[in-house]
């Protein structure tokens, strides 16, 4: 199987220096500098939710390739060969989400050394942010047919994340939002990553936990299917 448009969206998304910035020195630094906490402590000092929205930007960034390739009008050239809309769509999938699996286990793990996580806490962890990261992939390919220019997209972007985060339950716990917000963030998947970390947090890898899982795996194939439509070219 030819991987040549993986291997340049690879290269493509670590070519970007705030790439690094967000998927390495904020998730990393947040470990480090909660070092010797209890988990308890650290749950309630947000931390673990702030990295979940790095993982969101860093899943973003990473998938950019896409919206890169649809708004200089290279898809439509590469879609001329002998690729399909569907290959060319696993391979830029599959090229954003295994740096986010790498950063994700080695959050866990330098938690795990750094801050005595838990064995299991940091399965889970890493699971979490995994199936967040792989949610935001998807949203990424779905967000790339609805604009046409990057200043916008780019704008879109950054308000989307920022009010996502706020309304899921990334800044203040989603016990204290009002209710209006708490049901309105449940149709964001950062609203069941947060359900997710919150159950982990507590009472580990139990009841809502996998449901908050389950959630962002119907997100992510929501999102997928609708950003491999044709109308992304």
């Amino acid at each position: 199987m030819n991987l040549t448009i993986m291997k340049y969206a690879l290269r493509r998304g670590f070519m970007n220096p705030l790439s690094i910035i967000i998927n390495c020195a904020a998730p990393l630094a947040f470990v480090f500098f909660s070092s010797n906490m209890p988990v308890a402590q650290i749950g309630a000092n947000r931390e673990f939710y702030l990295i979940a929205m790095m993982i969101m930007w860093g899943a973003f960034i990473m998938s950019k390739s896409v919206q890169h390739d649809k708004m200089e009008g290279v898809l439509i050239r590469i879609l001329a060969g002998p690729v399909t809309l569907r290959g060319y769509l696993m391979q830029n999938f599959f090229a954003a989400l295994v740096p986010m699996i790498g950063i994700s286990i080695l959050i866990s793990a330098i938690g795990m050394l750094v801050n005595d996580w838990g064995f299991m806490f940091s399965i889970g962890l890493a699971l979490c942010y995994i199936m967040l990261s792989t949610t935001s992939i998807g949203l990424s390919f779905a967000w790339s047919c609805l604009f046409k220019d990057k200043e916008n997209s780019a704008a879109g972007v950054s308000v989307l994340i920022t009010t996502v985060a706020a309304i899921g339950g990334f800044f203040l716990p989603l016990a204290i939002l009002p209710q209006p917000i708490y049901y309105l963030g449940a149709l964001f998947p950062a609203h069941w990553a947060s359900r997710a970390i919150e159950v982990l947090l507590e009472d580990g890898m139990v009841g809502m936990y996998w449901v908050g899982l389950a959630a962002m795996a119907l997100f992510s194939v929501a999102f997928i299917l609708f950003g491999g439509k044709r109308r992304l070219v």
